[in-house]
Formats: structure tokens, C-alpha cells, sequence
């Protein structure tokens, strides 16, 4: 096994957490890597930091240079993507803390499917360790914490991303389809997680293989504060009384981007689509009836409340 792995991680005033995620990576038992670093026009000493490993490493590590500045997490994370030419790629975030095996792990899994699927997008994902930002264990499970079940099907990413980019372990292929495409969801993880699960194969591996640091400088909070239950309770007579015959209004309202991002993969892709896929980007034309029973029996999203996801029943 020594098949071509890039590691892209866009940096934002991340000194106070960087080192760590770096050496974590320097720890790998997999070493045929190389680490591709985007600063995102920071004002701390991110940059400095950068440059003493990349001094340091330099045939593991590099600077992504160009004058752009601070293009937010999405944009620097594409433009990472577009220059990558490895074989496999990994998004990185900057705070978190990898355990040794992530990319051995991983890649063990995507060439033993590849054999199986060839020619064909995929992405792996793990469970990941909820941490605080001393990096001390909230959680053993991510996953349970997002309430996602990865035994529900490859549709219910259309409408939501349960799975951080910095877990994803991608082939060639995919980056190649997915540049086919363009980005209309605006979320560098979430689309290409949107163009695999239409158009490739998804692979869980249930354990662990990093810590996700939360803390108050998060650039994505994945755990919003729980919902009062009588709140709940008003939210879901409010927005049933609302849109309970006015479907297409609350998807519009609600996930306009998700039904055109699928609609431009489905255009760009063609024929490699699911029968899914092609149901989702055609929903507005969707009978009413066979809507709600797909809503039932193969939903576009796991709620993590019963009044949600009823309300994603009858509103959707």
C-alpha cells in the first residue's frame, strides 16, 4: 500500500491549537502523505507557525501561496482541492488531534471497496471523539451526538451533513466529478459528501479516529443548544399550520440550495446518478402522496427530535 495521500487544511488565526493538530499528523503510521496548508489571510501567528513546520518538513509540508487573503473556509478549502493531484485527499481542520492509524485506517478501507467498485466516487468516514478544547472527552461518539445512523442510506446527506470534512477520506474520482459540478451549497464538505452519496459510494468505519475539539472559536457548530420541549411543541404546530399544504414554499425556504446543488449534479453527471438523486432534484414535481411516503419510509434527513422530523414529514 503506498498509493499518494494529500492533507489540506485552510488555517484562520489558529495558533492557539495548530501545533497540536499538526504533530498529530507528523504521527501517522502511514507515510506516504504530504500536507498542503492554505493561511486564510490570519492576523495572529498562524502564518509563522506554518512556516517553521514547512522549514522543518519540507517534503511533507507546504505553503499554498497565492494574494487572495481571507476567501472564508469554503473558498480556501476549494482552491485546495483544485491544485490537489494525489490519489487520495483529506480535508484537515486546524484544531483538532488525529490518532495515529487515521489515513492507514481509512485508506485500508477505501482500497479493499475500490477493488469491489472501481471506478467509482467514493468517500470513508469514521466516528470522531467529542472534545473540549483541552481536548478532554465530551463524547466517545459523534455520530450519536449529530444523530446520524449510517444504516438509513446514502439520501439522507441531501438535505443535511452529519460528517465533518475533516473526516472524510476522498478518491480521485470523486474530485474529478466534482469538478464537474459547481458548489451551489457552499459548504466544501458538505458538497462533495452531496456528489459521492448521489453518485458514488459512502463506507463507515464504526470507531474513532480523531478528537474534534470544540470550543468557542468553532468556524461550524454541529451541537446547536437543545430546544426547550414546550418550545418544540410551539415550533411544530406554528410550522405545520404554516406549511402543512404549502410544501413547496417551506422547501424553498428551507433548502433551495440543496434541491438546485442536486439538480447541477444531476445535469453535470448524468447517467452516473442514483434513481435518488434524480428523485431529489426533480421534487418540486413530486406527487404529494408518494412524497409523504418517502418521507416515511426513505427520508432526505435524520432529525434529531420526533417534532422535527415530523415536521420534515408533513412540511416537506
Amino acid at each position: 500500500m503506498n498509493v499518494s495521500v494529500e492533507i489540506l487544511l485552510s488555517a484562520y488565526n489558529g495558533e492557539k491549537y495548530l501545533g497540536v493538530q499538526l504533530d498529530s499528523i507528523l504521527q501517522q503510521d502511514y507515510t506516504n502523505w504530504r500536507l498542503t496548508i492554505r493561511d486564510d489571510g490570519s492576523k495572529d501567528s498562524t502564518k509563522s507557525i506554518i512556516s517553521e513546520y514547512v522549514s522543518k518538513y519540507p517534503d511533507k509540508i507546504k505553503l499554498y501561496s497565492d494574494t487572495e487573503g481571507n476567501l472564508g473556509f469554503n473558498a480556501s478549502f476549494c482552491k485546495l482541492l483544485k491544485q490537489c493531484s494525489a490519489d487520495y485527499a483529506i480535508y484537515c481542520d486546524q484544531d483538532d488531534f488525529w490518532f495515529p492509524s487515521k489515513i492507514s485506517t481509512m485508506l485500508s478501507v477505501m482500497l479493499e471497496e475500490e477493488t469491489r467498485l472501481p471506478d467509482k466516487a467514493h468517500i470513508v468516514f469514521s466516528d470522531l471523539q467529542v472534545a473540549d478544547a483541552g481536548l478532554n472527552m465530551i463524547s466517545a461518539s459523534f455520530l450519536k451526538m449529530a444523530g446520524h445512523n449510517p444504516d438509513k442510506g446514502m439520501q439522507v446527506f441531501f438535505l443535511k451533513n452529519y460528517v465533518p470534512g475533516c473526516n472524510m477520506l476522498f478518491n480521485r474520482k470523486l474530485i474529478e466529478q466534482a469538478m464537474q459540478t459547481e458548489n451551489i451549497i457552499c459548504l466544501h464538505d458538505h458538497w462533495l459528501l452531496m456528489v459521492c452519496s448521489s453518485a458514488g459510494k459512502l463506507s463507515f468505519i464504526n470507531k474513532p479516529l480523531m478528537k474534534y475539539r470544540m470550543h468557542d472559536t468553532n468556524a461550524i457548530g454541529y451541537f446547536p443548544a437543545k430546544t426547550p420541549f414546550m418550545k418544540q411543541v410551539g415550533l411544530f404546530f406554528k410550522d405545520n399550520l404554516k406549511y402543512g399544504l404549502a410544501n413547496k414554499k417551506y422547501r424553498t425556504l428551507l433548502y433551495a440550495r440543496n434541491i438546485a446543488q442536486m439538480q447541477n449534479i444531476c445535469s453535470h453527471l448524468g447517467v452516473d446518478v442514483s434513481k435518488d438523486a434524480i428523485a431529489f432534484a426533480e421534487i418540486n414535481n413530486s406527487n404529494y402522496f408518494v412524497r409523504k411516503i418517502r418521507s416515511l419510509s426513505k427520508p432526505y434527513i435524520l432529525e434529531n427530535s420526533l417534532f422535527k422530523q415530523l415536521t420534515y414529514v408533513i412540511c416537506f
